[in-house]
């Protein structure tokens, strides 16, 4: 339930407002979001709790004390992007790599559906990537991106996160920069595929091991 709360809050990230002035709209966002969450819920004890956790919440975000907060140590970055934002990177993922993004009639990317990007790729089981072969990838990511990226769900619910914080536990999602230069698919079949001729130059030089096992699916694949 309290992910709603979560979805709505994630889009106030990054904003240096005073918190007295953006109580009001911190509180109508989240419970959009928290509305979207929980109408699902009809029974009478779900919606008794429902309720505890939507009044809980306005209490204690009306409560808030920005003094009380100085000693609270923060969280990566996470910033949810608002729906234009959202729209212009999918198109530009679309037409640069005929990423659908979980919408078109693909829905799936490569290998799982077979698409017209043109862009080189290259893709692995993920069962291969043990914790230090992904701090590689996010220290290659970080050589060319930088400390920011984006990560996109099969939800639409999509982010601006920290590069550090990138994993591969989270099925059909996937993360590239704000440039479109690249892009990673994450699937529900087991499979990660990395787009972009830098990526994968970077891959081919930090995961050597890993590189030898690319493409199981079609050792034909571009």
């Amino acid at each position: 339930m309290v992910s709603g709360l979560k979805n709505g809050i994630d889009y106030f990230v990054g904003r240096n407002d005073n918190i007295e002035t953006i109580k009001d709209e911190i509180i109508a966002t989240c419970l959009k979001e928290y509305a979207l969450q929980t109408k699902v819920f009809d029974k009478s004890g779900h919606l008794k709790m429902v309720d505890a956790i939507k009044f809980g919440f306005i209490h204690f975000v009306s409560g808030l004390n920005i003094d009380e907060l100085t000693d609270v140590s923060p969280l990566p970055f996470e910033r949810r992007i608002r729906k234009e934002e959202s729209e212009i990177l999918t198109a530009a993922l679309k037409d640069k790599f005929d990423f659908g993004t979980w919408k078109d009639e693909n829905y799936y990317w490569e290998p799982l559906s077979q698409t017209q990007n043109k862009v080189p790729l290259i893709y692995f089981e993920d069962e291969l990537f043990k914790s230090k072969d992904v701090e590689k990838v996010v220290e290659i990511i970080k050589s060319i991106s930088g400390d920011r990226i984006y990560l996109l769900t099969e939800e639409s619910i999509n982010y601006e996160i920290e590069t550090s914080t990138l994993e591969f536990d989270l099925i059909e999602s996937a993360y590239c920069n704000f440039e479109t230069d690249w892009l990673i698919y994450i699937s529900h079949e087991g499979t990660i595929t990395f787009s972009g001729q830098k990526l994968i130059t970077g891959i081919q030089n930090k995961l050597t091991e890993i590189i030898k096992h690319k493409n199981p699916w079609d050792k034909n694949i571009r």
